[in-house]
């Protein structure tokens, strides 16, 4: 098979969708200093409608801890505006998209989530998203990134993803994807994703194969693992041990977790898997201005830092903050996710070595 790029610190690689950065290693609630840049009078004007408007509702797929992290920041920053998390699966958050577009009835201001296929179909659309008004986004470091797709919606590779164990069932540890693959994982011992649910967990089996070992697929469908519908829902199962290992974990929550003294432990694999979730404005948004505020904050700095610090981030200042950062990293192949013909025939494969 061919085998993925890995990008190593140092250096930010563009490429519209499969961009990837890696620099630094620590992730300890960094502070990042102000930048003092001015603000304009236009832009304090939309501040202060954000002010009056007083909330923004974010429909979200991102990683619980990654998601609290942000709100956390931006609430701290803009006391006024409250941030209102809604956590919806894909089938849900779409319908409840498009519903909201095609009645004009004001539901989500921002959006998160990773049906890339489906995002890049509303990107190319003129009225289901609002063009970014934030100027942080016309800064150097986020115009090379590649990350801003047309001036609509921003890249945000956040997602890392771990392998987790509860230490109380399971203390000897993981090291390896091939560590699964121990007979005495066997028998539901072992929780994970179905390939079939959405092609993102296509991508991350196949990533598994190109990087790791390339009869995983075959190999763990002999262990028999118990799937759950997400990562979030997996972390849950494991910390309440009805599986002992988790081999689709995000280090947002197991570090979360961990640091409150659930029995639960994580590695980084070398390679790691990283999920660009996809931010945007929709067009039916009631709070606008909180919106267009919002997304200023999330890339500053500040909110980068809080949002990128279990991934990673393009601005340089915060690089180096994050989890992702020395950590060889492989982002989902967007290429793969649009291709409809290749996500059918990699799920029939996958489909197939499970008997599912």
């Amino acid at each position: 098979m061919k085998k993925s790029s890995v990008l190593r610190t140092t250096a930010l690689i563009a490429a519209v969708g499969i961009a990837a950065v890696a620099a630094g290693c620590s992730a300890q609630d960094p502070e990042p200093a102000d930048t003092g840049a001015p603000v304009s009078a236009e832009w304090q004007a939309v501040v202060d409608a954000a002010n009056e408007e007083g909330a923004v509702v974010w429909y979200s797929s991102a990683p619980p801890a990654a998601r609290e992290a942000l709100k956390a920041a931006f609430e701290e920053e803009y006391p006024e505006i409250t941030v209102e998390i809604r956590a919806l699966n894909t089938a849900d958050m779409q319908a409840a998209l498009q519903a909201e577009h095609d009645t004009g009835t004001a539901g989500a201001d921002v959006v998160s989530n990773v049906d890339y296929s489906w995002i890049y179909d509303r990107v190319a659309e003129p009225d289901f998203m609002t063009p970014l008004e934030a100027p942080v986004f016309a800064e150097q470091e986020w115009v090379d990134s590649g990350y801003v797709l047309n001036d609509k919606a921003v890249i945000a590779p956040i997602g890392l993803v771990t392998i987790g164990w509860n230490t109380e069932l399971y203390p000897e540890g993981i090291e390896s994807y091939d560590d699964l693959l121990d007979p005495k994982l066997g028998n539901g011992v072992i929780g994970s994703v179905e390939a079939t649910l959405t092609a993102v967990y296509a991508d991350w089996y196949n990533f598994v194969e190109e990087n790791h070992n390339p009869d995983f697929v075959e190999e763990l469908a002999k262990q028999d693992p118990t799937f759950y519908p997400s990562a979030a829902v997996m972390v849950e199962a494991l910390t309440a041990g009805e599986v002992a290992v988790g081999a689709f974990t995000t280090a947002a929550d197991m570090t979360r977790l961990k640091d409150e003294g659930a029995p639960v432990d994580f590695v980084l694999p070398d390679p790691a898997w990283l999920v660009q979730n996809i931010f945007y404005i929709v067009e039916s948004a009631g709070h606008p201005n909180a919106a267009q505020v919002f997304m200023n904050f999330f890339g500053s700095p500040k909110g980068q830092a809080a949002i990128a610090q279990f991934g990673v981030s393009p601005l340089s200042e915060v690089a180096d903050q994050t989890l992702g950062g020395e950590t060889p990293v492989v982002l989902v192949n967007i290429d793969n996710m649009l291709d409809q013909e290749w996500v059918a025939d990699y799920q029939a494969r996958w489909s197939e070595a499970f008997g599912r």
